[in-house]
Parts: structure tokens; sequence; C-alpha cells
């Protein structure tokens, strides 16, 4: 026989601080239409969701970055210890560098630059005749409807004035260009919201344990999200390639001005010695057998720092030429065949859950209602 509705404020819930599972199933059991009329509702909802939502495509590509090994300085024998008694460290300016290591490549394709490069790429979409980047694109789709406007020149119409007079100082002001200043960014609202879409579409997992990592790009369209990826993969190449190209510049300007330094302490210990050895050629004292080795010693060492900053010159001048890959394409980009989202199924699993869970709320609440009003 069916329960009545109105037997369930009788029967407590809650006995000496139990619950009585019994009464709790036999109230859910009495309010089950409000459980019904819930996950309806939430089922409703979810396939509006699932059916309104755009679709789309995930593409990805996994790389292996090139892990750079130690430096050939201890092939060098004493030679580093030499110019490491000179003040340089070789290590560093030659075989220490790195480049980006890849638990920063997020951070690269998040920057400010890496970005602007990219939505200002053009792609090929399925609807343009022509390769449109996706900074125009997104303009393109961008149309102001009546109601911002309204909103503009009405309740903010102040504001308008405002940034409307100030954006043309800033126009009109050559200082600003002129300055210093000139490497700060000033982003547009729209630059800002694109790029906020961006970080979201494209992302970089780097997994610790093997080293590689997984470039992905989620796009509205298949071929899209395949040109998004490669354009990732190549702009981060070139990045990594640029960054360890400006170092080794660096370290070669470094190692030159080095390299200038000790040429002239090389050829200031070698004239003094050799002056020394001539002027004291027939005379055997103890006093010049001192002073003939302290100025020997003090032009070997700096014959051996010269050579070693010249062999580092020369591999430091090499270095700078060289353009090798950042890293090695494991898994290449391919154009998906079936959408990554919206997850219709997955979409009304949770929607029948959420109004379950609904549901039970709604009637745990007109419990605590009734008890209350019941209280007052």
């Amino acid at each position: 026989m069916e329960h009545n509705n109105n037997t369930s404020p009788d029967r407590p819930i809650i006995k000496d601080d139990e619950i009585d599972l019994i009464a709790l199933a036999h109230t859910i059991w009495d309010n089950r239409r409000t459980i019904y009329y819930s996950v309806g509702l939430a089922i409703i909802i979810g396939l509006l969701v699932a059916l309104l939502s755009p679709e789309k495509y995930s593409a990805s590509a996994t790389i292996l970055p090139q892990t750079e090994g130690k430096s050939d300085l201890g092939g060098l024998g004493s030679l580093g210890g030499l110019a490491s008694m000179a003040g340089i460290n070789l290590s560093s300016v030659m075989g220490g560098g790195t480049g980006i290591q890849p638990d920063l490549y997020p951070r690269v394709i998040q920057s400010y630059p890496f970005l602007n490069d990219l939505v200002h790429h053009p792609f090929d979409y399925e609807e343009e005749a022509e390769p449109v980047s996706i900074y125009d694109k997104a303009l393109k789709d961008t149309v102001p409807g009546f109601g911002s406007s309204l909103v503009k020149y009405t309740i903010r119409l102040p504001w308008t004035i405002k940034d409307a007079i100030f954006s043309k100082e800033k126009e009109l002001s050559p200082g600003i260009e002129s300055s210093g200043a000139s490497e700060i960014k000033r982003m547009s609202e729209e630059e800002k919201e694109i790029f906020e879409s961006m970080v979201e579409k494209v992302t970089v997992e780097v997994d610790d344990e093997t080293g590689l990592a997984t470039i992905s790009a989620e796009m509205e369209e298949p071929l899209l999200a395949a040109q998004v990826a490669q354009e990732t993969v190549e702009l981060l190449q070139k990045y990594i390639i640029a960054y360890k190209t400006r170092q080794a510049r660096n370290n070669l300007e470094f190692i030159e001005a080095r390299y200038k330094e000790k040429k002239a302490e090389f050829e200031e210990a070698r004239a003094a010695f050799f002056n020394y050895r001539d002027r004291n050629r027939n005379i055997i004292q103890e006093r010049t057998d001192m002073r003939y080795q302290e100025l020997s010693d003090a032009y070997n060492l700096a014959s051996q720092v010269y050579q070693s900053l010249a062999e580092q010159l020369e591999k430091a001048e090499i270095a700078v030429k060289q353009d090798t890959p950042a890293f090695s394409i494991i898994e290449p980009v391919k154009v998906p065949l079936e959408k990554s989202a919206p997850k219709r199924s997955l979409i009304l699993v949770v929607s029948v859950f959420l109004g379950g869970f609904i549901g039970l709320g709604i009637i745990f609440g007109r419990m605590v209602w009734r008890k209350l009003k019941a209280a007052w």
C-alpha cells in the first residue's frame, strides 16, 4: 500500500542521536515525486546544454625535449680550472646554459609575445575563403549588441566620455612612444579576452617521469585545432631556439670581453718576463733567480688562461651559428575525427545525479522547515 505524504512528519528520523534509516527511507519514498520532477528538470536542462553547446575538437602533439649533455670542460683538463682562477665560470657560460626547461613550456605559451604571435597567425577556416587570424576572426564574429550600446551611452556615459578623452590624450602624447618604457605592452579589452580564451584552449602538459610534453589545442573546427596545435609546436621550437641563440650570443660577448682582458695581461706578463731575462742573461744570483721564477710563473699562467679563452672563444662562435632543434616530435599533430566536447553522455549522467541530489535537498529542506515552523 502506498504511504501518504502526511505520515512522513509523524515519523521521527533522528532518535536518541541516531538516524532511523527505515524512517528516512519512508520519508524519501513518500516524497519520491519531488525527486522525479527534479531529475526530469535536470535532464531537460542537461539536454539543452548538450545540444546547444558548441562542438569542440582537440588535436595534440607529443614532443621529447632535447636533453643537453654536460659541457666538455672535463676534456680541457686544467684549462677549466685555470679559467675559474681567472674569475670565469666556463661551465655556466659554455656548458651550463640548458635553454628553457620543459617545465617552463606552459609559462612560455601563456606569455604575451607567444600568444600575440599565435592569435595573429592566419589559419584556414571552413567558412572563410582566405586564411584569417584568430584575432581578426574573433573581432569579426563579435557584434556589439543593442543592450551594451544602450548601457554604454546612457548609464555609463560619463565613463565613456572619460575613456574617449584619455585615450586621445594617450594617442597624442609623444613621450609614451619615445620614452624608455617602450617595452611595456598595453592590451585592449578585446585582446585580453582573446588571450584568456587561448590560454584555456592551448595547453602544455609535461610528464616528469618520462620527460615527454604534450601540446594540445581545442578549437571549434577539427582542421583549425590541428593547425593551432602545429603552429604552437613550431612557435615553441622557434622561441626556445631564439632563447638559446640569444644566450649563446651573450656568452660570446662575455668571453670576448674576458679574452681581450686576459690577452692584455698575457702580453704584459710576456713582455716583463722576456725583458727581465734579456737584461739578466749572464747574471747568476739567488735574488735574480727568484725574480726570474716569479715572472716565469706569471707568464706561464697568463699564457695558459689566454689559450683556454682562445679555445672557448672559438667554441662560442660555433655555438652561435648552431641551430639545433629544441625537441624531437614523437607523435605529430593529426586532424581529429571525433569531437572532444560536449560529452553528451557524461552531461546526462551528471544531470541525473545532480537532479537526484537537488530533489533530496528539497525533501530535507521541507522537513527542516516544518520543524522550524512547528517550533515557532
